[in-house]
C-alpha cells in the first residue's frame, strides 16, 4: 500500500488537468464492505431507486445502463473518500486546481491579448462556471493548507482570487462565499476573512476597465437577471411533467433543453477538432453535458420522483455527516457546492464542475462522523505514509 499512496498524491493533483483519472475511483468498489449498516442501506436505496426510475423513462434498456454507471461511480467517489479519510489528500488538488487557472489566463491572454483584463477567463475545455469553481475550490483548500510556506500561500491566493473575479460566474462567488461562512460556523473563522476578501479584488478588477465597461459588469454581477436560466426551467420542469415517475432518463436531457444540444459539450469540443457528424452510438446522450440550472430540478427531470428519493437519501445523510464531522473544509466543499447548485449542476458527474471533489469531500464526512467501518486486513491510506513531504 505505500507504493500506492505515493503515487495516490500525483493522480490527485493531475485530476483537475486531466479529468477522466477520476475514473479511478471505481477501484474503491471492491471495499463496499466498509460502509456502516445506515449508510449501505441508504447507498444500496439509493442505487435502486435509480434503476426502479430507469424503468419509467422513454428509453428503459439505455436509463438502466447509464443509471447503473453513474450510481456506482457516484458510491465510489464516497467510498474513495471514506478509504482516504484524511482532508489533506485533498490538498494536491490545489497543484492541478492551480495549473488549470495558469492555462485560463494563459488561454485568455492569447485571444484576447490586450484587452484581456475587459474579457472573461477562458480554457481549452473548461467553462467560465467551472473556472470560477476551481478557484474557489482552490480557495477552500489554501485557507486550510496552514502548513504550505507563507509566501505560496499567499501567491497562490491572489492567483484564485483573480480568477474568481475574473471568471465573473455569480454562482461560483456566491457559492464561494456560503462556503466559507459554513466553515466558519464550523470552527474556522480566516475562512470569513478569505470570504470578505473578494470585496477588494472586485474592485481592483472593476478598476482596470473603461467607465462604461464596469458599469455592464457590475450590473450584470449584482442584477437579479437569470441570464436565460428561467427558459431552461420552464422547458426542464415541462420534461419532468411529461414523465414525473422516472423522468427522461439519465443524460438524456439535452433534446428537451435546447433543439440544437449538438453544438454544445461535449461535442462542442469534438467540432473545434473537425468532427462535423455525431457519431450515431452516440446520438441519443449528445446532449449529455446540458443541465437544468438547479441540483434538485435537474434530478427530478432525469430521474423523476423515485430517482431524486434516493438521491436526496444520499445528499441528506452527506449532510449529516458533514455538520457532525464540523470540519471547516468539508463543510464550505459541501454547501458552497449545493449553494452553486441552485443556479448550476455541480454535483452530477461525471463534469467539469468538480462534482467529484464534492462527493469524495462527503465520503471523507461520512468516514469522520463514524458511518464507515474498519476492514480488517486492509492497510490504512495514510497521508503521514508520504514523510514530511505531504502537504
Amino acid at each position: 500500500m505505500p507504493v500506492v499512496s505515493a503515487r495516490l498524491r500525483w493522480l490527485i493533483a493531475l485530476v483537475p488537468v486531466f479529468p477522466p483519472l477520476y475514473v479511478i475511483s471505481f477501484y474503491s468498489l471492491r471495499y463496499w464492505r466498509m460502509l456502516g449498516p445506515a449508510l449501505r442501506k441508504a447507498a444500496a436505496f439509493y442505487l435502486l431507486a435509480q434503476l426502479l426510475a430507469a424503468l419509467f423513462t422513454p428509453s428503459p434498456l439505455l436509463s438502466l445502463s447509464l443509471a447503473a454507471l453513474r450510481g456506482l461511480f457516484i458510491v465510489s467517489l464516497l467510498l474513495t473518500g471514506a478509504l482516504l479519510r484524511d482532508k489533506r489528500w485533498l490538498y494536491y488538488l490545489i497543484i492541478g486546481a492551480s495549473l488549470t487557472l495558469v492555462v485560463s489566463f494563459a488561454t485568455t491572454f492569447d485571444i484576447l491579448t490586450w484587452r484581456f483584463f475587459a474579457g472573461r477567463l477562458m480554457h481549452p475545455y473548461y467553462t467560465i462556471t467551472s473556472l470560477g469553481i476551481a478557484a474557489a475550490l482552490t480557495l477552500w483548500l489554501l485557507v486550510s493548507w496552514k502548513s504550505g510556506p507563507l509566501w505560496l500561500r499567499l501567491l497562490l491566493l491572489t492567483l484564485a482570487f483573480t480568477a474568481l473575479v475574473m471568471a465573473g460566474s455569480r454562482g461560483a462567488i456566491a457559492g464561494f462565499v456560503a462556503g466559507a461562512v459554513a466553515a466558519s460556523l464550523a470552527g474556522e473563522r480566516a475562512y470569513l476573512w478569505a470570504s470578505v476578501l473578494v470585496v477588494p479584488f472586485l474592485g481592483l478588477r472593476y478598476a482596470t476597465l473603461s467607465q462604461a465597461a464596469w458599469k455592464q459588469e457590475l450590473g450584470r454581477l449584482f442584477s437579479l437577471s437569470l441570464s436565460g436560466r428561467g427558459q431552461v426551467w420552464e422547458r426542464a420542469w415541462a420534461a419532468f411533467l411529461s414523465h414525473p415517475w422516472g423522468g427522461v432518463g439519465p443524460y438524456q436531457l439535452g433534446p428537451w433543453l435546447n433543439p440544437d444540444h449538438h453544438a454544445l459539450q461535449p461535442y462542442y469540443a469534438l467540432y473545434r477538432l473537425g468532427v462535423r457528424k455525431m457519431p450515431a452510438i452516440l446520438e441519443p446522450i449528445s446532449g449529455a453535458w446540458l443541465i437544468a440550472h438547479d441540483v434538485f430540478l435537474h434530478s427530478l427531470t432525469e430521474t423523476g420522483l423515485l430517482g431524486t428519493a434516493g438521491f436526496l437519501a444520499l445528499l441528506l445523510l452527506s449532510g449529516y455527516a458533514v455538520v457532525k464531522a464540523r470540519d471547516p473544509l468539508l463543510a464550505a466543499i459541501y454547501f458552497g457546492f449545493l449553494t452553486m447548485g441552485l443556479v448550476d449542476n455541480p454535483t452530477a458527474v461525471p463534469s467539469l464542475f468538480f462534482a467529484e471533489v464534492f462527493w469524495v469531500a462527503a465520503g471523507m464526512a461520512l468516514a469522520r462522523a463514524g458511518l464507515t467501518v474498519a476492514l480488517e486486513q486492509r492497510p490504512a491510506v495514510d497521508v503521514d505514509q508520504l514523510g514530511p513531504d505531504a502537504l
